[in-house]
Formats: structure tokens, C-alpha cells, sequence
């Protein structure tokens, strides 16, 4: 019998970018642009001193602004590009991009409600489903792990992108996507070993302490 091959760990180091104008104002900004606010560059910075400690061979964001802002900070000398990818976007909210989640809950009660309750079958209107955004995002973070056996990679995205991810690594059902927090800049640790991921380490903050 052939003695089975072990295959070195891959660590995926995935967090979110830093605070940003939109989630200050309560806008719901999932492909749309928006610039980091003072604090969530600092909170990009607080994430480098942390991994300052840390090799990581590569770096791979969503391809919108905040994400790609937040891992040259957090990179900070290293010298190494962040490389982005439409798939690692946050969710697609149509008709809702920009919009306060205040005003659409007054316009669009019922399926405002529907998407609190984390029905699977809520849509925003022209926007993605959680299927579409935990497929897309799985599947890139696969390939990303196929393309650095053994290194160690940061991944930069967004909140409901990483509830998406994770809960899709962890095996969780979509009625329950949203049953762990996401902050700005805190951690999680993915480890993908002979083809199976591993969630080690989850919404890990401690760097940010004081921050505000």
C-alpha cells in the first residue's frame, strides 16, 4: 500500500479592510467606491504591526478601493503588490448600492425583514444571493490556496464577503451565515491541507484594542 503523500500547510489569513465613509453614514456599499475614514487606516495599520511578526508570500484583496487601501497599509514595507480580484468583491446590492439602510428599511419593509431573517431566497433587487456570493468567493480562495502550497497569504475583503467565505469553509447553512461578527481588520485563519480547508482562527481583534 503507497504511503499517503502529506502535502505542507497553506495559512490564508483573511480580514476585512478598515472602517470606511459609507459604514459611518450606514450606507449599504457592496461594488460601489467609498474611501476609508481616518480610524479604519489606522485599523489598517494596527493589522501590520500584528502581522509584522508574520511571512506572507502574498497578498491577494477584492478590486475595489477600500480593500486595496487597506492592504498597502497593513503591508506597509514589505514590498510586496497586492493583487486583486473581482471575485473576492463584497455582495451586490443593486438598486440598494449607497443607499442608507434606514431608508430602505422604511421603503422596503418586508424585504428588509426578509434579509434580517436570513432567508435564503432574499435578493436585493438586481443585486447577488448568498449563494452567489459564497460560491464565487469559495472558489477563489481554492485557487488561491492551490497557487501558494505551503506559503502563507493575506486576504483582504469585506464583512459580508467573510461571513459568506467562512461560513461556506465552516459547512454552515445559509440560514446561519450571519451568526458570527466581522470586524473591520480583524483576522481569520484559514488552513488548507491535502485539499481540505480549516477555519483555526476566527474575527481575532486583539491588535485593535483602543482604537475606538
Amino acid at each position: 500500500m503507497l504511503a499517503r503523500v502529506e502535502r505542507r500547510v497553506t495559512r490564508l489569513l483573511l480580514t476585512r479592510h478598515g472602517q470606511t465613509v459609507a459604514n459611518v453614514e450606514g450606507r449599504f456599499c457592496g461594488h460601489s467606491e467609498t474611501e476609508l475614514t481616518p480610524l479604519g487606516r489606522e485599523q489598517a495599520r494596527a493589522l501590520g504591526r500584528r502581522l509584522a511578526g508574520t511571512r506572507i508570500d502574498a497578498c491577494y484583496t477584492s478590486d475595489l478601493g477600500r480593500a486595496i487601501a487597506t492592504a498597502r497599509l497593513a503591508l506597509g514595507e514589505r514590498g510586496i503588490a497586492p493583487v486583486p480580484r473581482a471575485e473576492l468583491r463584497e455582495r451586490h446590492y443593486g438598486a440598494w448600492e449607497l443607499e442608507r439602510e434606514e431608508d430602505v428599511r422604511r421603503r422596503d419593509p418586508q424585504r428588509f425583514a426578509q434579509m434580517e431573517a436570513e432567508d435564503p431566497a432574499w435578493q436585493p433587487p438586481g443585486g447577488e444571493t448568498t449563494t452567489m456570493v459564497r460560491v464565487r468567493t469559495f472558489a477563489a480562495l481554492r485557487e488561491i490556496a492551490a497557487a501558494h502550497p505551503g506559503g502563507t497569504v493575506l486576504v483582504v475583503g469585506h464583512g459580508t464577503m467573510l461571513n459568506c467565505l467562512v461560513s461556506m469553509v465552516l459547512g454552515m447553512p445559509e440560514t446561519h451565515v450571519f451568526r458570527f461578527d466581522v470586524r473591520h481588520c480583524a483576522l481569520f485563519e484559514v488552513e488548507e491541507r491535502n485539499g481540505r480547508l480549516a477555519v483555526v482562527r476566527m474575527n481575532d481583534a486583539a491588535h485593535l484594542d483602543g482604537l475606538g
